[in-house]
């Protein structure tokens, strides 16, 4: 704007009228000198605010630099008295204008958020920050405290690193809280990294805090965070004495815990770390809670678990109380899962178990939307005879039709075409011939027509 600025001349209304913009009703305005400033006799006037802009040597507009759509440097607005020229910017925005003037808007933009980044990154051990740790980490009771913080846990890792001293000092100073700590959103992590750490009477002294009262292991179980800590302390426990006092502490709270969103992942971790005779405890308790557990969102994924790594009699029995089930199961929302899961162990008394469960029933299952998925899963595992009685079941119902265009149905009677060979194959391509208008028309029906075009 050169070296001068425009005041308005005589009574200015609204905001801003005397701080150096021109009222629209006034045609004038009258220029006055910054201090320390001189007038140049054929200087061409730009002025602030709706009056006339003065051109260039060349007859072009001049341009405005602006930051954050507010012009600014040789064309900018004033705030305040016109003792010193500011614009309409924070003081951090002001010191990236000075000293970066020509960065472009998005450029800046990265380069706050790459400073933000380097602002609050993990500190190093050189920052002032952990050296108050180290010089603290001494002081009795001081290393509680640190565990609960961010920066105080990090630093607690990384001395496990420096020695077995280091994780003496740390030990004592956390076991009397490890309870507490293990549900810490930060803390939690310093005790999984202390289980690896840590030799065997260190972890045994873990457990017995822990086990001391039972109803304290499973609120650590049920916990977002302690949940991890507690998997990890099983991952980690070695001899017969630490399994069997976990294994104590965890039976009372076995359903609270098979039916929990954080506690079921610790009942799998014991089914995937400790041995047959250990879970012992969990294939009994889930023989007996079976339907409970099959129809629940999380139990179900223990049950199906349970089936998996159970040998033998154990195995056998859970078998056998999903087959006694199946028909309730096949039509629940989480049920149909774990008779599907059995299904497709292929074992023959099994599989003879469930046909004999849904003999007869196999239109009314197959009008289900859950149980439809059932339906279609036996036609891919059962033996042939089974097969044909699922086929011989379908096509003998009166209105055969209404079957071919049922928006579940439709499916299994596209899955027997699939999976049927032979006699049994044509007897069903029979049956849906007469109906070959409501092929073609119904859209339920289309994959059914595509399935006798390719035979």
């Amino acid at each position: 704007m050169g070296s001068f600025v425009y005041n308005r001349t005589g009574n200015g209304t609204g905001i801003g009228w005397g701080q150096g913009l021109v009222h629209p009703a006034h045609g004038h305005a009258e220029p006055f000198m910054l201090p320390g400033q001189a007038a140049a006799a054929d200087h061409n006037w730009g002025y602030v605010g709706t009056g006339p802009v003065a051109l260039d040597p060349r007859g072009r507009s001049p341009k405005l630099q602006c930051e954050y759509g507010v012009p600014v440097a040789g064309n900018r607005y004033t705030k305040g008295g016109f003792n010193q020229m500011e614009g309409f910017r924070s003081r951090e925005d002001s010191q990236n204008f000075e000293g970066k003037k020509n960065i472009p808007f998005l450029n800046r933009t990265k380069e706050r958020r790459y400073q933000h980044h380097v602002n609050n990154r993990g500190p190093e051990l050189e920052s002032p920050r952990m050296l108050r740790y180290e010089n603290m980490v001494g002081v009795k009771g001081y290393i509680y405290f640190m565990a609960k913080d961010q920066n105080g846990c990090r630093f607690l890792q990384q001395k496990f690193e420096e020695g077995k001293h280091h994780v003496d000092v740390i030990f004592e100073g956390i076991i009397d809280h490890i309870a507490e700590l293990m549900t810490n959103s930060f803390a939690n992590y310093l005790i999984q990294k202390l289980l690896d750490v840590c030799d065997e009477d260190q972890r045994l002294r873990i457990i017995v805090v822990l086990t001391e009262d039972p109803v304290k292991l499973l609120r650590i179980s049920l916990n977002t965070h302690g949940t991890r800590a507690i998997q990890k302390l099983i991952e980690t426990v070695k001899t017969k004495k630490q399994i069997v006092r976990i294994i104590s502490a965890l039976q009372p709270g076995f359903m609270h815990l098979v039916n929990d969103l954080n506690g079921n992942h610790v009942i799998q971790k014991c089914l995937s770390n400790f041995g047959a005779e250990e879970n012992k405890f969990i294939y009994e308790a889930a023989a007996t809670h079976c339907f409970e557990m099959a129809i629940h969102r999380h139990g179900c994924c223990v049950l199906q678990k349970c089936i998996t790594s159970a040998r033998g009699e154990y195995q056998a029995k859970l078998i056998v109380e999903v087959c006694a089930h199946a028909f309730q199961l096949a039509q629940d929302p989480f049920g149909n899962y774990v008779v599907q899961y059995v299904l497709d162990q292929k074992i023959p008394s099994a599989n003879a178990h469930l046909a004999s469960q849904f003999e007869g029933s196999y239109v009314y299952l197959s009008k289900q939307k859950v149980s439809s998925n059932v339906v279609e899963k036996c036609l891919k595992v059962f033996s042939d005879e089974d097969k044909a009685a699922i086929v011989f079941d379908l096509i003998s119902v009166s209105h055969f039709e209404q079957l071919l265009q049922d928006p579940f149905a439709n499916y299994v009677i596209h899955t027997a075409l699939v999976n049927t060979r032979g006699h049994l194959h044509n007897a069903l391509v029979e049956a849906i011939r007469p109906h070959e208008e409501a092929l073609r028309t119904s859209p339920c029906c289309k994959r059914i027509s595509r399935a006798i075009s390719r035979r």
